[in-house]
């Protein structure tokens, strides 16, 4: 792996698990196994190392969910598939270890909306809600009648989603299931 790679997988691991501003630089240098001159060649802040870090979580979040919802079928099968996906993460068979949402950790170390770092937070919420949204448009059985409601559906299943992983994060387990249960009373 080469040694950008490596201080941006070190830079994801301690940032998720420790926050931002609770890692140093030094403990980033340290599970890389590269120098600081090394570091400083490939970013010229912190900052920079966490937007870096913001496009490899973003990616791979991403394409762990789009690969999670291509199969489903309907309505009702999308809204399992993402609750399943959700509990599988938040119980850390997939995507482990769960410290909760990347982006809503960053976005409030963050909090000012002309920050980089804020706004890499807030395009990937959106491209979650377009995600959801273009399944949604898949899935329709009933394209006449349904046209116009994913993205207010989409925008419900966000927020089914939003709530769970908070709810995850501070201990509930079952989250995903309780917002699946949810969602599927007030969206199918």
């Amino acid at each position: 792996m080469e040694k950008r790679q490596q201080l941006v997988e070190a830079a994801l691991t301690l940032f998720y698990q420790h926050s931002v501003h609770g890692t140093g630089i030094n403990d980033v240098l340290a599970l890389a196994g590269v120098a600081r001159k090394t570091l400083y060649h490939h970013f010229d802040s912190k900052e920079a190392l966490l937007l870096a870090a913001l496009e490899l979580r973003d990616q791979r979040w991403c394409d762990w969910l789009q690969q999670r919802l291509t199969s489903a079928s309907s309505l009702n099968d999308l809204i399992k598939q993402l609750f399943n996906a959700l509990d599988d993460w938040f119980n850390e068979r997939e995507l482990a270890p769960f410290y909760g949402c990347f982006f809503q950790q960053c976005a409030s170390e963050y909090s000012q909306s002309d920050s980089d770092v804020w706004q890499y937070c807030h395009q990937h919420q959106q491209r979650v809600l377009t995600l959801l949204q273009q399944h949604l448009q898949r899935v329709r059985s009933e394209p006449e009648q349904a046209q116009g409601q994913e993205k207010e559906q989409a925008i419900g299943l966000k927020l089914l989603l939003d709530g769970a992983i908070a709810q995850a994060q501070t201990g509930n387990c079952n989250a995903a299931l309780d917002a699946k249960k949810l969602a599927l009373t007030a969206l199918v």
